[in-house]
């Protein structure tokens, strides 16, 4: 919404008559028959002025806005009939005539009929512009396109529709997701598709062939182009692509390289960029030249009802077009405003995961138990059995809630999501971002109790997720009242102006892109410059000039020994670990030339780790994880961990590290690692002391300090620590060896892969984990399995069977990767 546009409709807010009657129908009081005609007749002129200037969508919002609110208070479904009708909203129109809300005639018989041209193959309804803007993008022949749509509209079905009409020809097709979960949900998308073509979950899994559909993250993708010369994609499809306008952050600059350096390869490579959040299709350019289609969906069906709970107890409802609060009441806390005001499914937003468990526990406390539940005992039977008696969630599961956040293991994590979506009882999952990113759960409520970094799109992107389309239009179920989903805005400080700004952010679902990857060709420095505080300003300009000078240095063959290890380092990451990259390189050389190989082919690879890349470097490294390798109680801790603990369950893991702890504590050993989220004491090298303070480093925690249940929780979270830490740091420098051939394959599949048996191998490719590997070899299994044509882990008639006499979780850990 422009500021004009904005100032316009604040301004008819202020019109006695139309305020009056507005609030009647915000707060759902009945109107008159002159106060409907009144408003709907406003409706009407909203529409007009939209018409006469299609810029001014805001109009077209707020005449959609009271038409929707009058027809769901007034039981008078005939103007959003009319409305739905005209403007292209068919979901709705097909709802009202299904559900017999008005008269129908001869002409609504023709407009159902017409209503089946609309239907996608998966069987529902599109809207006129969502079906308009899909067909002309599927019939585009440009070699860049994006496809902009509001959350739940299609852009999942998008994928697979344009890999079914345009990946019938041999082609090498990858899909760029940004997390492990989101690729674990689009492989089983693509898999139900039955798509007949080869799917890779991992680089290792390409063997050269000229046809198949790889789900990747950027780092993979990247990883098969570095380790095949000839190797290519010709069509790149990047999911959540907003993800390359971010910052300075290693994940948007491989983003904007892989699109780069897959150009090189092959110039007339296809990219698809999926993304609710971007404004102009320009900003997503790496490169001058570009030329990129946009195919935009402008209109949403669902328009929140906003509201604001104050710290002084007062609740609010929220009108965003004309900026008017309406105050409905008092809740004597935050916690009973959320009971008092909770759906079937709610969604409480909280920051940090330390916070988010805390929220939990405060919330089960005040929540009384549910009715006695046989779906909600099973699970805390299985959650006890495979992963802990003392894990948090048990408690609050009897109070139906759980959580989530990146602090939990991946297998957890989507297990609790799935769960949530599947058991009526469980009624609040408290989560932050990990929400945010493609997980799609049932939510018809959302509480946002914390702030930080939650600006415009992403606040948009967050109010979202609320009753999701398919939710709304249920084919067994249409609820038409969903498409105003309740969004509460729930205060933890107090405002000069009473309101929270937040909502003043929400006026409009329109907002300019902010770039700030500096590889981006749109990207400003002194723009991006002008953010910062004048203490930041000349390190970051400085941090920018050399992000952009490496970009340009990978665009060049390495002439010589030095600058092909700066190409090999900054091309896969290891230059974000020190501070000065040259001496870095030197260092490297240097050690690796003086490599005794009788100690060498004895060592053990965490020993080689810190020979290769932390000795002589220890004041260069600029990463307090990685720099811990230089003790020798770290390299035996992750010697150990990687060799055994990899191959453990997730209960046997958390019962491992729960010992360890307690070893520590009695060798008088009692700071523990625990990241920046949990940490609450800091390491200083000069003086070798721990102390408690307000800096950055504050990333240990002391054992004694906590109980025996407290620390089976940080056990849980060590372990995601630890699948980080391995997976994103340490996995990088064994892959640097093995490209060096500083380390033979065997080697280094062992600590990969846990083993040096290719069928093994081949299985963890696909998917499977270590310890579903080893549980399976332990149950018999194995040999129930193979890999079909299209690289399916396909089970025979006996592993069926045996899925039947297992636990769901573990049923569940199969299942992420296997389809039965």
């Amino acid at each position: 919404m422009q500021k004009n546009e904005k100032s316009k409709l604040t301004a008819i807010g202020k019109n006695k008559i139309f305020r009056s009657i507005i609030t009647k129908l915000i707060l759902q009081e009945e109107l008159s028959e002159r106060e409907k005609i009144y408003i709907l007749t406003c409706a009407i002129l909203f529409l007009k002025v939209y018409q006469a200037d299609m810029r001014l969508i805001s109009y077209a919002d707020f005449a959609y806005s009271i038409i929707l609110r009058y027809s769901l208070t007034s039981g008078d479904y005939r103007p959003l009939y009319d409305f739905s009708v005209n403007f292209g909203f068919y979901p709705i129109t097909e709802a009202i005539l299904k559900q017999n809300l008005v008269e129908q005639n001869i002409e609504d018989s023709f407009i159902r009929s017409e209503l089946e041209s609309f239907r996608h193959q998966s069987g529902y309804i599109e809207t006129f512009h969502q079906s308009d803007q899909r067909k002309k993008f599927m019939d585009d022949k440009a070699h860049e396109k994006a496809y902009i749509a509001p959350t739940s509209f299609g852009k999942s079905s998008i994928i697979a529709d344009y890999i079914k009409i345009h990946g019938d020809r041999k082609q090498k097709i990858a899909i760029i997701v940004p997390s492990k979960s989101l690729l674990v949900q689009t492989y089983n998308d693509l898999k139900q598709e039955g798509l007949k073509k080869r799917i890779l979950i991992h680089n290792e899994m390409y063997n050269g062939e000229d046809s198949f559909i790889a789900v990747f993250t950027q780092e993979r993708a990247l990883r098969l182009l570095n380790r095949n010369r000839n190797a290519y994609f010709d069509i790149l499809i990047i999911d959540e692509a907003h993800n390359l306008l971010k910052g300075a952050d290693e994940r948007s600059l491989l983003l904007a390289r892989l699109i780069n350096f897959n150009k090189q390869r092959n110039h007339l490579q296809e990219v698809i960029y999926l993304s609710p959040l971007i404004q102009k299709a320009e900003s997503l350019r790496v490169s001058e030249g570009q030329q990129i289609s946009k195919y935009l969906i402008g209109f949403n069906v669902k328009e929140p009802e906003l509201f604001e709970y104050t710290t002084e107890g007062k609740k609010f409802v929220y009108n965003r077009f004309i900026n008017q609060f309406y105050e409905i009441g008092e809740s004597k806390n935050k916690i009973e405003y959320i009971k008092e005001n909770s759906g079937e499914k709610t969604f409480i937003y909280v920051t940090s995961p330390p916070r988010i468990e805390e929220f939990a526990l405060e919330l089960t406390n005040n929540c009384p138990k549910i009715e006695a539940s046989e779906r909600i005992e099973e699970l805390k039977r299985i959650i006890s059995k495979e992963v802990h008696e003392d894990f948090y969630i048990l408690e609050s599961l009897d109070a139906g809630i759980i959580y989530l956040h990146g602090m939990l293991p991946d297998l957890l994590k989507e297990y609790l999501e799935y769960k949530f979506k599947q058991i009526p009882e469980i009624k609040y999952v408290i989560a932050n971002m990990v929400i945010l990113e493609g997980i799609n759960l049932p939510i018809d409520t959302l509480f946002i109790c914390h702030f930080y970094l939650l600006h415009g799109k992403r606040l948009m992107n967050l109010i979202g997720r609320v009753n999701r389309l398919n939710e709304i239009f249920n084919k067994n179920h249409v609820n038409l009242r969903k498409l105003i989903p309740n969004i509460h805005i729930v205060n933890n400080r107090s405002y000069t102006d009473v309101h929270n700004p937040k909502f003043k952010e929400l006026r409009s679902r329109i907002f300019a892109d902010e770039i700030s990857n500096p590889v981006l060709s749109s990207y400003k420095l002194e723009e991006d410059i002008k953010t910062k505080d004048k203490v930041q300003r000349a390190g970051h300009r400085e941090k920018i000039l050399a992000i952009q000078e490496n970009e340009t240095f990978l665009t060049k063959e390495p002439q010589s020994e030095t600058e092909i290890v700066r190409h090999y380092f900054i091309n896969n990451g290891l230059n974000r670990y020190y501070k000065n990259l040259e001496f870095a390189i030197s260092n490297f050389i240097s050690n690796k030339n003086a490599i005794n190989h009788l100690w060498w082919d004895e060592s053990r690879l965490m020993d080689k780790v810190q020979f290769l890349f932390i000795k002589g470097s220890e004041n260069n490294i600029d990463n307090n994880a990685f720099l811990r390798l230089q003790n020798q109680k770290a390299l035996n801790y992750y010697e150990n961990y990687i060799l055994i603990n990899l191959k453990q369950s997730l209960k046997q893991n958390i019962q491992s590290q729960f010992a360890y702890f307690r070893y520590r504590e009695e060798a008088n050993d009692p700071y523990l690692y625990v990241g920046k989220s949990y940490g609450n004491y800091s390491y200083n090298p000069h003086t070798e002391e721990y102390t408690k303070d307000t800096g950055n480093n504050m990333v240990y925690m002391k054992i004694p300090e906590k109980n025996d249940k407290e620390l089976i929780n940080y056990a849980v979270i060590k372990i995601k620590l630890e699948e980080n830490f391995i997976s994103f740091t340490l996995t990088k420098f064994f892959e640097a060896m093995l490209d060096f051939n500083l380390i033979l394959e065997d080697e280094y599949n062992k600590y990969i892969y846990g083993t040096t048996n290719r069928d093994k191998i081949v299985l963890t490719r696909t998917g499977l984990s270590m310890s579903l590997i080893s549980r399976l070899e332990a149950d018999d299994q194995l040999k129930n399995l193979r890999i079909d044509e299209y690289n399916n882990i396909s089970p025979n008639k006996n592993f069926v069977d045996f899925l039947n006499r297992i636990d769901d979780f573990y049923k569940f850990e199969i299942g992420r990767y296997l389809s039965f």
